[in-house]
């Protein structure tokens, strides 16, 4: 089709402008290379088994939470957050909290993973993460997820995910700064991150991702702890585990069956590895996860 404007340029005639891509195409690019992805949407009656016992505990997706009724208390650190119905928390990855309960409670909760680079959450990269409400939530937004069938329409995702990306701009108020420190961190080691998911096991070692730099394995070291926080083994490591928690709760593949896809020598080591990072056995966490419905 033929684009054409006939629109009379009189109609724009002491036109401010607010935005256009060609002025602010640095706020546009971060902006459009984030990627949300959403995990599950789950609908769950919780009660003292939601409590962690004093422990701390976290998941290794984001999450956000929407309570029907009921109240319960999520610990941060040094900080209480009350959780009541009405309102939304923000639950980001890998931050763990202390749950306390003791009463029957309701809720509407999603997990999802965020993306800029290839397979890289920005977000758990970010060091001033932090759980928190979120303020009050449009009941509305819950007409098409109450009481859902197994089938939900493209139309009711496309609406949740806009609303995830609200949500997340207002949990990350230094949105454009930590898109922007991630990727001048994260840039420079394109080559890597791309050999990491193409080859991603427990056999690829630190001295192929330095060769896919260009550069020996003590600089190439040195130089990505220096850029991400992480040494090479700890992000390869975590990497990993994502891949491998992602498998054992979300597939019914036999424990062996996952180490040999993740290539570690054997089920022990794929365990013993798992147990490591995870606190739990593979088996137990997939327990865990059928009890309660995947439950925080």
């Amino acid at each position: 089709m033929k684009l054409i404007d006939t629109t009379a340029a009189v109609t724009r005639r002491g036109a401010q402008t607010l935005f256009s891509r060609e002025r602010d195409l640095h706020a546009a690019e971060l902006a459009a290379g984030l990627k949300i992805e959403i995990a599950g949407v789950y609908s769950s009656m919780i009660g003292p088994e939601w409590d962690s016992g004093g422990r701390r505990e976290s998941h290794y997706l984001h999450g956000l939470e929407i309570p029907l009724s009921g109240r319960r208390q999520v610990v941060w650190g040094e900080e209480l957050i009350e959780v009541h119905p009405g309102h939304v928390y923000f639950w980001p990855g890998n931050t763990p909290v202390e749950r306390r309960c003791r009463q029957r409670c309701a809720t509407i909760w999603l997990t999802f993973r965020c993306e800029w680079l290839p397979r890289v959450d920005p977000v758990l990269d970010w060091s001033e993460r932090r759980p928190c409400e979120l303020g009050p939530c449009d009941p509305t937004l819950l007409t098409d997820w109450q009481g859902a069938s197994s089938e939900i329409s493209a139309r009711s995702l496309y609406r949740l995910e806009a609303q995830v990306r609200l949500w997340l701009a207002q949990a990350i108020p230094e949105f454009d700064a930590m898109i922007a420190n991630h990727l001048s961190s994260h840039t420079a080691f394109r080559a890597a991150f791309e050999l990491m998911e193409r080859q991603l096991g427990a056999d690829l070692r630190i001295e192929s991702l330095a060769a896919a730099q260009g550069v020996n394995a003590d600089a190439f070291s040195r130089a990505f702890k220096r850029n991400t926080g992480l040494s090479p083994k700890e992000y390869l490591n975590r990497r990993l585990n994502q891949e491998a928690l992602g498998l054992v709760s979300g597939t019914d593949l036999r424990v062996k069956e996952i180490a040999s896809r993740l290539r570690f020598a054997n089920e022990f080591y794929f365990s013993r590895f798992f147990r490591k990072m995870n606190g739990v056995s593979p088996l137990q966490l997939r327990e865990r996860f059928a009890c309660r419905g995947e439950g925080r």
